[in-house]
């Protein structure tokens, strides 16, 4: 990993000392405070057009919510397996593959760890998604639902699965160097999007979370230097009259 990206992963990492990264010592200004729509108010407007054919995708965006309650009810391994669908290898050719998602440059420095609380028809641990084999593999046969809040933070009740991605920068770094991080990030944002959506679609609950104990993820999964976490999802069924 490049100098400066581990100096600036060292800076912003969440460890169990230091729940989350210092501020700033400059006074806040009220526009990070305050969420606000920008507007231009002194030039032309165009209205857009509804859409009025909506379709099922349509649908599915609009559906989507944060749910950070879930019941004490187990997810199944078919809810795992669509999920994961929005990571999936669609199409491959020699050594060029197309995914569900946008990598820079096709490198795809994501990797995929599902965590499993309570999903029936899988033993509770880690494990790591092969996208070129469409498996799991486990990593760890144990009970982590005590360290729970580790991979999903304490404002998450009951979660039966956590979806972890990391990224294995360097492979971004021989083409892109100090962008591979932005661009990790990025890639990780749009496997979300995609799992996101299909949560939503198979009413499965789901939050996205970034505020991880890096520390825990890096051990559970025996991570190298060059492999980092990035990215979080909770997932469980979602408890009656708790939506977001």
């Amino acid at each position: 990993m490049l100098k400066k990206i581990r100096e600036f992963y060292n800076s912003i990492r969440i460890n169990k000392k230091n729940k989350m990264p210092l501020l700033p010592k400059e006074e806040v200004p009220i526009t990070f405070v305050k969420i606000f729509h920008k507007e231009y108010p002194r030039l032309a407007q165009v209205e857009l057009p509804r859409n009025k054919d909506n379709g099922e995708l349509e649908e599915v965006i609009k559906s989507r919510k944060s749910n950070r309650h879930f019941s004490t009810n187990s997810l199944d391994i078919t809810d795992l397996s669509k999920l994961l669908e929005g990571c999936q290898i669609n199409e491959r050719e020699g050594y060029f593959e197309r995914r569900a998602y946008p990598s820079a440059g096709a490198r795809f420095p994501v990797e995929i760890y599902p965590i499993v609380f309570n999903v029936a028809g899988l033993d509770r641990g880690a494990y790591h998604f092969n996208s070129n084999k469409n498996c799991l593999e486990l990593l760890l046969n144990k009970d982590l639902t005590e360290i729970s809040e580790d991979f999903v933070s304490p404002f998450i009740k009951n979660p039966a699965l956590a979806i972890v991605m990391t990224s294995v920068i360097s492979r971004a770094e021989v083409k892109y160097g100090l962008k591979a991080y932005p661009f990790s990030l990025i890639e990780a944002g749009h496997i979300a999007q995609n799992i996101s959506l299909l949560s939503a679609k198979y009413n499965i609950g789901c939050c996205a979370i970034g505020g991880f104990i890096d520390e825990t993820i890096s051990d559970i999964l025996d991570l190298s230097s060059d492999e980092i976490p990035i990215y979080s999802l909770a997932f469980g069924k979602v408890e009656e009259g708790q939506n977001e």
